[in-house]
């Protein structure tokens, strides 16, 4: 059964965390941003813009930090029409990714947005397509894997509705149905309490939380979020060298 209700509004603006100093890439991140790395003939972060703005993103904020002059630099000379700007995290290469998006959070102008790491490659709009058109907010896209890392960040389903129970790197891999994509669709039920909470982080929490650990503490709140389920292919998350040769090797076949 299902308890889908009326469609959730598409949000127009985007958040991309692009703060990292993609240490496991070096030295080819050395003198650029992980996202900033070419894969196939354009860098990772070019071909997520023009998939956002193919699924009708105006705006996007830019969670910056390592190497931001280039990063921007680099932006800036791509013929986008979506409106850029950028909120600069000085603390990127001590705390973790729930400081970069609360930082960038304050640069929104509305409640709803697409959040998006930016390490991620997709084949194509598909998946952005699937996620903006689920009928609920605060969702996060999930895929089912047979066998999963404990490093993943792995949900418990609680109904048919694709409604999330638990979420978190520590769970059991018995009870896991998928792991988390780093691709969500933020809501106006969800975005004053997490807001809220990102601004009360204290230091060990900064140093600490990663963005979906703030989401677990919400959902045991009773703030309603859900699972959009995407196929396994046409997807993934660029960490280190061997990442970064797997993609350019999907390109080449896609």
């Amino acid at each position: 059964m299902s308890f889908h209700t009326a469609r959730a509004e598409r949000p127009r603006e985007a958040i991309l965390l692009v703060a990292g100093t993609g240490s496991r890439l070096r030295p080819l991140t050395d003198d650029r941003p992980k996202c900033l790395l070419q894969v196939g003939e354009q860098a990772l972060l070019r071909r997520l813009l023009e998939q956002l703005e193919e699924v009708g993103i105006e705006r996007v904020v830019l969670a910056t930090g390592y190497l931001q002059d280039r990063l921007l630099d680099e932006v800036g000379s791509w013929e986008l029409s979506m409106e850029i700007d950028a909120v600069f995290n000085d603390t990127f290469d001590s705390e973790n990714n729930a400081v970069s998006l609360g930082s960038a959070m304050t640069g929104l102008n509305g409640e709803r947005f697409l959040l998006c790491d930016g390490d991620i490659l997709l084949r194509n709009a598909d998946a952005l397509e699937r996620l903006l058109d689920f009928p609920e907010d605060n969702v996060l896209t999930m895929m089912r894997f047979e066998a999963m890392g404990q490093e993943e960040m792995k949900m418990v389903l609680a109904s048919e509705d694709g409604r999330i129970e638990r979420l978190g790197k520590g769970l059991s891999l018995d009870v896991a149905h998928g792991e988390s994509l780093g691709i969500q669709k933020i809501g106006p039920s969800a975005f004053r309490a997490l807001a809220d909470r990102l601004a009360c982080l204290d230091e060990e929490e900064r140093r600490r939380l990663y963005y979906e650990d703030v989401f677990s503490e919400l959902i045991e709140e009773g703030v309603h979020f859900y699972a959009c389920e995407l196929p396994p292919e046409g997807w993934t998350e660029i960490d280190t060298v061997e990442d970064l040769e797997m993609a350019r090797q999907m390109v080449l076949g896609w």
